[in-house]
């Protein structure tokens, strides 16, 4: 409503230009037929007096003619010189304007009533001719004075003339310089405007210091509203673009983010070193911080996730680490932690954790973008998942090929040759107590050898979860926690992947026959198992209980389980390490050392990109 009244009182004006225009033309046009109309009067006055002139010539010439007749009876000439003469209402008119029509009646009283009797009368010429001559003079008086008036007349008009001139000339000179004031420089003012205004210049305002509106003021009014509109729409327009512009910038970044992360999750890098790149990278896109990977190693994900504090990240030796990329982007202690699992819809295979400002909540295309990606990482764990059960069924199918094999070629020997020892030993005929240790000796090493045999069938008929070599030490643990009747201790300290399934394999073994010896021989109620990375690359498995132990000068080296323990550990070109004592429980060590091609899983994250992986991100 005021917006409305201002705009009322600013389009209300006093003094119409159009108004004054008709003003000024009807003064101009009345001043020309003012002028027009006297100086036709005057004109019409004048009118018929030359004619006048010609007529009282006339008279002249005939008072002459009958001069020149006398005497006139004689003769019989017309004495009445002003029968031909007539008096017209023009000439009427004009002689009662000239105030000359009595002197006209005079001339032609005196004529009639005396001149004309005396030429008449006379007998000569010269006895009238000071009458004629007086008459004469009488006509040439009034046509003097006729022709005076005429003068007068038109030196009058041309007076009017110039005063109309004049006059005119002054209404030109003051409608000019109103014209020029009121209608010229403000329509300039207004072209100039609308061409700044064409320009883009918004910085022209229409503006004159009178008290007095017209319509031009009120057209500079709607011009200076106009101008200010169209300038808020350029600049509305301006940031519209501006914001279009980094709303494109943004799409552009997250199309060559999402781009750069699909081609990175399809390299030869490390799960944990590609997820952690990329999270590295979404940090700076969306206002979210402290990122956290939690990648799931067992069939029972949600026990993971509530334990998660209590574990550290398995890309990390940092213990108690959140892993955080880059420095903070607002306090923590204030914010949100959110949490989107990595999972389909079969299984999970990990969540992702991180912090967000609660005044800084996602947009609807950063939610989108961090969905997009997590399906990306989804599906890369899957892939992976997949290619390594792949692995593992390949070698699980070929040790099981090898183990039917030694079952049904060597295992059936061992026990044919087992027989037959024992038929030998059974015949009455040797009593050669020589021959009888000699059989008791082959005896004694061919259950050796078959007991070690099916610990190897035992072995390669050994299956690794799909899930991992965490996965399926889960599964042994729980196993024996059952048997033992309280629960292992396990403090598991290896990054993801760093064991593959041919060292699972042994490294299962290793501990379910150290966990089976427990259970069979060490009354424990306590066991303790330790697998972590230490100096120079070194992965150490520890079994440790509190069971009755035994002497190392005991049948140590005579146990089948730890001389295929060792064995094992060989084959991992390791460090095998027995100790224990009576009372005192035991202690089993195993030591070897992490492929080359392992060693980058083992390195502490850092905050920032390193050079190549900046040069792998950008490529």
């Amino acid at each position: 409503m005021i917006k409305a009244m201002m705009i009322k009182k600013n389009a209300t004006y006093r003094v119409s230009i159009a108004q004054r225009l008709i003003f000024w033309t009807f003064c101009f046009g009345f001043v020309g037929l003012l002028s027009l109309s006297i100086s036709t009067t005057i004109i019409h006055d004048t009118t018929g007096s030359a004619h006048m002139i010609n007529q009282l010539g006339l008279l002249r010439m005939k008072s002459y003619q009958l001069l020149a007749h006398i005497p006139l009876s004689l003769n019989a000439v017309e004495t009445d010189i002003f029968s031909d003469i007539s008096l017209t209402d023009k000439q009427q008119a004009l002689l009662a304007n000239y105030h000359l029509l009595d002197n006209f009646y005079y001339l032609q009283a005196r004529w009639h009533n005396d001149v004309s009797h005396k030429m008449i009368q006379a007998q000569q010429a010269a006895d009238v001719l000071v009458y004629v001559q007086y008459y004469v003079n009488e006509i040439n008086a009034l046509i003097s004075a006729i022709d005076q008036k005429t003068e007068q007349k038109i030196l009058f008009n041309s007076y009017i003339e110039v005063f109309f001139i004049i006059l005119i000339l002054l209404f030109l000179f003051a409608q000019f310089f109103y014209l020029r004031y009121s209608f010229s420089k403000p329509w300039q003012r207004l072209i100039t405007m609308a061409e700044a205004i064409t320009r883009h210049d918004f910085s022209y305002r229409f503006s004159r210091d009178r008290h007095i509106k017209d319509e031009f003021d009120l057209l500079g009014s709607a011009f200076n509203r106009m101008s200010d509109e169209i300038e808020c729409q350029y600049q509305l327009l301006e940031q519209r673009v501006t914001e279009k512009t980094v709303e494109l910038q943004q799409k552009n970044q997250i199309v060559m983010f999402l781009y750069n992360a699909s081609k990175l999750l399809h390299t030869t890098l490390p799960v944990c070193k590609r997820f952690s790149m990329i999270l590295m990278k979404l940090e700076t896109l969306i206002p979210l911080s402290h990122f956290s990977i939690r990648l799931y190693e067992t069939e029972d994900p949600e026990q993971e996730h509530r334990n998660e504090r209590k574990k550290p990240q398995t890309y990390c030796l940092k213990r108690n680490c959140d892993i955080c990329f880059i420095a903070e982007k607002f306090n923590i202690q204030s914010a949100d932690r959110r949490y989107w699992y990595l999972q389909n819809k079969t299984q999970k295979y990990g969540v992702i954790s991180a912090y967000q400002n609660p005044k800084m909540p996602l947009t609807q295309e950063q939610e989108e973008l961090v969905i997009t990606l997590l399906e990306q990482m989804t599906i890369t764990l899957e892939l992976e998942r997949k290619a390594e059960q792949q692995k593992s069924y390949l070698l699980m199918k070929e040790r099981s090929a090898m183990a039917r094999e030694l079952h049904d070629s060597i295992a059936q020997s061992l026990s044919c040759l087992k027989i037959h020892i024992s038929c030998l030993q059974m015949q009455s005929d040797i009593v050669n107590e020589e021959s009888q240790q000699l059989l008791k000796t082959m005896r004694t090493e061919l259950n050796t050898a078959y007991s070690q045999l099916r610990e190897l069938i035992t072995t390669f008929r050994l299956s690794v979860n799909s899930t991992g070599f965490y996965a399926s030490l889960h599964d042994l643990i729980k196993e024996f926690n059952q048997k033992l009747g309280f629960t292992i201790q396990l403090d598991y300290q290896l990054p993801l992947q760093l064991v593959d399934s041919s060292q699972a394999i042994h490294l299962l073994q290793v501990i379910r026959e150290a966990l089976n010896n427990i259970y069979k021989h060490a009354n424990a109620s306590q066991v303790v198992i330790s697998l972590e990375v230490k100096q120079q690359g070194n992965l150490f498995l520890t079994i440790q209980d509190n069971g009755r132990g035994f002497s190392e000068k005991g049948k140590k080296n005579e146990h089948y389980g730890l001389i295929i323990m060792r064995d094992r550990v060989e084959l991992l070109r390791g460090y095998f390490d027995i100790s224990s004592e009576l009372g005192r429980g035991t202690k089993i060590t195993v030591n070897y050392k992490i492929a080359a091609d392992k060693l980058h899983l083992i390195t502490p994250s850092n905050q920032t990109l390193p050079e190549e992986e900046q040069k792998i991100w950008n490529s």
